[in-house]
């Protein structure tokens, strides 16, 4: 006698094929577009409360809690610490981030680019990618490590890991050597007269008088943080980790990573020296990290084994 499925098992099927983590991981995704056409920044403490809500669903609350709340911590202490880093400098270092360029270009990348490209009166499709990929800066980090997360809890752990190290060793450098962007060495006359890509492109989007709640409303700005550029580090990390998952995957983030490195330099935010030194610091973290990360754990591993009672 046939007998009408109940809707727990029913649900229970849906879990075990997972639709519900890749219906909520779109519905995180809808909610990133949605803020970023709206002129709302997505911040990685936004991005866990959505997370956290969707998470709901298919009932591992837990160990998202005891994944994410560390890394979401960490990362936010680091955004805290770096809003302190004027107040520890007194000298910012200007010219040999603009020498550097000359030396290897003959000219400064973001005024050619835009002497070449940017036309403030008629907006091309390469502005609009531009200055979406910019202020996506934490949306597709967030998202991948969510997919991680999903897939492989330790995979996820590992790629934390050396999302924290990598911004932690920006950090330290920007206190040894704050460095000056392009934008605000052009206000200064240093260099020719940068035009505000970025301002021109976002008044074309979408106007809201939404605002959602954020700590980053209570953190203090590093406007001298240029080198390393985190936003030619951090994309290229996801892409390494995206290869090291799936080759074939991580392959379809490198027009991602180089749409970020042009992005930078095009919209004024960075010198080729900055996404330079970011792309360095990503390698050297990568590497660090994927051999150093399961040293330490053979090693606590052996020195915490119980050896046979004879």
């Amino acid at each position: 006698m046939y007998k009408k499925p109940k809707i727990g098992s029913f649900l229970k099927s849906i879990n075990s094929n997972k639709l519900i983590a890749v219906l909520i991981f779109f519905f995180i995704l809808f909610v990133s577009i949605y803020m970023i056409s709206h002129r709302l920044w997505f911040s990685p403490d936004q991005f866990f409360i959505f997370a956290l809500f969707g998470t709901v669903f298919i009932g591992r609350i837990k160990t998202f809690l005891q994944d994410w709340v560390p890394f979401i911590g960490f990362y936010l202490s680091y955004e805290f610490l770096r809003g302190v880093v004027p107040y520890l400098i007194n000298k910012v270092h200007i010219l040999p981030m603009i020498n550097f360029d000359k030396s290897l270009f003959g000219f400064i990348p973001t005024i050619k680019l835009q002497q070449l490209l940017f036309n403030p009166t008629h907006l091309m499709w390469y502005d609009y990618v531009a200055a979406t990929l910019y202020i996506c800066h934490f949306i597709i980090p967030m998202l991948v490590g969510y997919f991680f997360w999903l897939k492989d809890r330790k995979f996820f752990k590992k790629y934390t890991i050396g999302f924290l190290v990598l911004s932690y060793a920006a950090y330290i450098t920007y206190i040894l050597y704050p460095a000056m962007p392009p934008w605000m060495a052009s206000n200064l006359g240093y260099i020719p007269p940068i035009k505000e890509v970025l301002g021109v492109v976002m008044s074309h989007f979408m106007k809201t008088t939404m605002t959602l709640p954020t700590v980053y409303a209570f953190i203090g700005a590093d406007a001298v943080a240029a080198m390393p550029s985190l936003h030619a580090a951090l994309p290229f990390l996801v892409c390494l980790y995206a290869i090291k998952w799936n080759k074939k995957l991580g392959l379809i983030f490198i027009p991602y990573v180089l749409g970020v490195w042009f992005a930078v330099i095009y919209l004024g935010e960075h010198y080729f020296a900055d996404v330079l030194a970011g792309i360095i610091y990503t390698v050297i973290v990568f590497v660090v990290v994927e051999n150093l990360v399961p040293y330490i754990k053979n090693r606590i591993a052996k020195n915490t084994a119980i050896e046979p009672v004879l």
